[in-house]
């Protein structure tokens, strides 16, 4: 759990950093947000890479794409737009790349093996890491009801 939990904030600094060179982090052109945009539409639509996010963070990441969208209509490159709308991408930006690392780390899929008593036979259980949460809290309040 702890290597998790450490692997995931290197990630989120890997990416913050990223995010500070590089303002609209690697969108530098019209076609590199639609091809993004659209990636994330589909993988909203059926994939399972964000199927723990949250529906209110969904409709956060849409509307953010859908205003960089509208951003995007008076430019084809990142150094076309006026320094308002730059800034404005860079904020939008930094929404969605958040929202979506963390509802991808969270929709990550973990799979334990374990011997249950009186068996010989291994037995294996995947589920998303925010399912393993919410067992883990569940049985938590099970216990304390139980004192």
């Amino acid at each position: 759990m702890k290597s998790t939990t450490i692997a995931a904030l290197s990630l989120l600094l890997a990416i913050g950093s990223a995010m500070a060179d590089d303002p609209i982090h690697g969108l530098q052109s019209k076609q590199d947000f639609i091809t993004m945009k659209a990636q994330v539409t589909k993988d909203f639509a059926g994939g399972d890479k964000y199927k723990e996010i949250a529906p209110d963070d969904q409709k956060t990441v849409l509307t953010a794409l859908d205003r960089m969208d509208g951003r995007w209509q008076h430019a084809n490159a990142a150094g076309q737009l006026d320094p308002t709308d730059e800034a404005a991408q860079a904020t939008d930006q930094e929404v969605v790349t958040g929202i979506l690392t963390h509802a991808s780390a969270e929709s990550r899929v973990v799979c334990e093996r374990y011997m249950p008593t009186n068996s010989h036979l291994a037995k294996t259980v995947c589920e998303t890491v925010a399912q393993k949460r919410r067992d883990a809290q569940n049985a938590k309040d099970v216990m304390k009801q139980g004192d």
